[in-house]
């Protein structure tokens, strides 16, 4: 391939360039190869217009050539010539006329050469040509479809517009010409104005881009500075003379370069501020600008060689800016999408808390409208055992000997006094509001609490003369309401001997059922159906049927128990056959987690708390040190929860003295402060040598449905 030639105006004649407008000729003689290829030019823009002969014979014009300005038409196409049957020694002749540009003659390179090459090669630029400005295209509406998305995003919106204006200089200058090849020459002026605008826009564009990226409001007098000069250098694209225009035009495309290093200036200012991808931005245009300021060179006439390296290497700047700006706008979406879920998730949360508040709220008041109910039954139960053992005593009190009215009187003392305990125990279990019910936590064994259960109710079993049988053998320890325990446990053993028949028994068993304790209340009475069972945990409250010897009752009895099992996480079946007796079985965990909770603050503590209880979480609570060790005596929690700061004795006082009285008894510990420093720390917790026992450490900014979350994945 032999390539040839250079622009007339690089020359100079008794130390002067020569003038732009003008004539010239151009001859090259080339000695080709004895194989006899077919030959091809491939001839780019000639400024202005041009002549091609072979070997004396013109073989192609190109606009109009003239030595007269007047007859002279220019011509931007470029052109691939065939010469077919030349001889060894080919004479190549260009006549090249100019009125109409600042560079004239042979600016860019001829290639002479294989046609297959040749076309290859022309091949080769057009294609690259396309790639470059449909990516360019691509990227400029993805971009405008990111502003579209998010109209804050303006940065997006500049740069779609940057990748315009290169568009526009890729279509109109680059080697292949597009635009020039696809107009005639009638519309040369107008396409030579077009791709002018396209370099003060991208100027203008890219600094944007780097201000909205980068730079804060003190730089903004650049952005002015930046807008005159381009209004400047397009009035003058515009309309400036068609001879005058590119001499004046590429006035204003050198100074760009003053642009280009300024922009260099302040990236480099980015980069030592430490700015986020300042130093990739830099990087992108430190390339784009030594292509930018060879390509102004080249078109001065001050370096020759390749037209169109600025054009190639912007793969080198705009990838890293679109990833740039791409990855900035979707870490935006990506933190609305994160804050829109989390507000969703808060706005089902708040409704599910409203439903949950709204269902115990209803429950509360079920439990205020039965609980007169189950006072006035409850306190009857032993009453009416007096009574009826009175009402033995008076009509048999002549045959009734000293010693079986010593017992019948002492019966009805023990009834009396039965009756006074379950009044109290009743005034205890009235401890609820619109929370709900309120449990007292404590430490006791199930088989103590039966047999005051039993206690108290033996003498009504024997009126009715059934038998109460106890047959728990084992001292298994609850933390639990014992008060109201004891109230479900008499309500449901007094509903065993209501519904019994004389000389009956009825057995209150232990079972060990996997990991579960079940208290088992077995009678041989009436029985119940599957509708009646159905009854008792459906949500109307059921009728109360009369008892084997007519006895009456509220029928909220077994409800309210139902509820007193469901806080304490337990479970109640029932296994009845009509005419066979029923059996009531209650269920206990013993894998249920408790909590000792201390906190001074009643609206955290019991925010928390409900949190963890929603986590089947046996909570225990606590207002201070105090309190805390008070409980400790007598509970042993799966785990402690305190805070830092707290009124008569703090959260460290109250672990020290829990670290010196536990013995071998270890309870983990979850320490929680409002102390910023210890949302992370652990350095105050090994200064006071209480590593060993505390376990996590947790700021009480932390969320508190977080904050629970967090303590039950660890201490499951």
């Amino acid at each position: 391939m032999v390539q040839a030639g250079t622009h007339w105006t690089s020359l100079k004649k008794e130390g002067k360039p020569l003038p732009s407008f003008g004539y010239a000729t151009y001859r090259l003689n080339v000695l080709l190869p004895d194989n006899r290829e077919t030959l091809a030019l491939s001839i780019p823009v000639l400024h202005t217009a041009y002549r091609l002969y072979v070997d004396g014979e013109l073989v192609y014009e190109n606009g109009i050539v003239s030595e007269y300005e007047n007859i002279h038409k220019p011509s931007f196409h470029t052109k691939v010539i065939a010469l077919r049957g030349v001889r060894k020694h080919l004479r190549l002749q260009i006549d090249i006329s100019n009125y109409s540009h600042k560079i004239a003659g042979m600016k860019e390179v001829i290639h002479l050469g294989r046609i297959d090459n040749i076309y290859s090669e022309v091949s080769d630029v057009y294609v690259a040509n396309w790639i470059i400005i449909l990516f360019l295209s691509l990227l400029s509406l993805y971009h405008f479809f990111l502003y579209i998305l998010r109209n804050s995003e303006r940065g997006s919106f500049y740069l779609g517009f940057l990748y315009l204006g290169i568009l526009v200089m890729i279509l109109s200058l680059a080697e292949g010409r597009i635009l020039f090849n696809t107009f005639s020459d009638s519309y040369w002026l107008l396409l030579v104005r077009l791709s002018n605008i396209g370099l003060p826009i991208s100027i203008y564009m890219a600094t944007r881009v780097l201000f909205h990226v980068f730079l804060n409001h003190k730089y903004e007098i650049l952005i002015k500075v930046t807008k005159l000069y381009v209004i400047l250098y397009i009035l003058t694209t515009l309309f400036s003379p068609k001879a005058q225009m590119a001499e004046w035009t590429y006035l204003f495309e050198f100074w760009s370069i003053g642009f280009i290093a300024l922009g260099l200036i302040l990236t480099v200012i980015a980069v030592i501020q430490r700015k986020k991808d300042s130093l990739l931005y830099l990087f992108s245009l430190v390339l784009i600008s030594l292509g930018s300021i060879y390509d102004t060179l080249y078109n001065g006439n001050y370096v020759s060689g390749f037209q169109g390296f600025g054009y190639y290497n912007l793969l080198f700047f705009l990838v890293p800016q679109t990833y740039i700006l791409t990855r900035s706008i979707f870490q935006i979406f990506k933190s609305e999408e994160i804050a829109s879920r989390q507000l969703m998730k808060s706005n089902e949360d708040l409704e599910n808390k409203v439903k949950e508040r709204t269902l115990e709220l209803q429950k509360a008041n079920r439990w205020k409208a039965n609980f007169v109910s189950l006072m006035s039954h409850d306190l009857r139960s032993p009453l009416i055992g007096v009574s009826q053992i009175l009402d033995v005593l008076q009509f048999k009190f002549s045959t009734t000997s000293d010693e079986e009215k010593l017992k019948f009187l002492n019966m009805s003392k023990e009834g009396i006094q039965n009756s006074l305990r379950m009044l109290k125990s009743l005034l205890d279990i009235s401890r609820f509001d619109s929370e709900g019910i309120k449990l007292q936590q404590s430490q006791f064994d199930l088989k103590t609490l039966l047999q005051d259960v039993v206690s108290i109710l033996d003498p009504i079993a024997t009126v009715k003369e059934i038998t109460l049988i106890l047959n728990v053998q084992s001292e298994t320890s609850i933390i639990a309401d014992r008060a109201l325990l004891e109230e479900v446990f008499k309500n449901i053993i007094t509903n065993a001997i209501k519904f019994s028949y004389p000389h009956s028994q009825i057995e209150i068993a232990e079972r060990m059922k996997g990991d579960w304790i079940s208290i088992e209340i077995k009678d041989s009475g009436i029985g119940m159906d599957e509708d009646a069972i159905a009854k008792i945990f459906g949500e109307d409250n059921p009728k109360s049927q009369p008892g084997t010897n007519g006895e009456l009752g509220s029928g909220f009895g077994l409800k309210l128990c139902l509820n007193i099992l469901e806080a304490h996480f337990a479970k109640l079946k029932i296994h009845s056959e009509p005419g066979k007796g029923s059996t009531f079985e209650i269920q206990f965990s013993k894998n249920l987690r408790s909590v000792l909770l201390v906190d001074d603050s009643d609206a955290y503590r019991s925010s928390l708390a409900e949190d963890l209880r929603r986590r089947k979480w046996i909570v225990i609570e606590a207002r201070n040190g105090e309190e805390a060790l008070d409980h400790l005596s007598r509970i042993k929690p799966s785990l402690i929860i305190t805070d830092k700061e707290m009124p008569i004795m703090d959260g460290i006082s109250f672990l020290h003295e829990w670290e010196a009285i536990r013995g071998t008894h270890f309870i983990p510990v979850v320490f929680i402060s409002s102390d910023l420093a210890l949302s992370g720390g652990e350095n105050l917790i090994e200064s006071e040598g209480l590593d060993e026992i505390v376990m996590m450490s947790i700021s009480k900014l932390v969320p508190i449905s977080k904050m629970a979350d967090r303590i039950t994945k660890t201490f499951r």
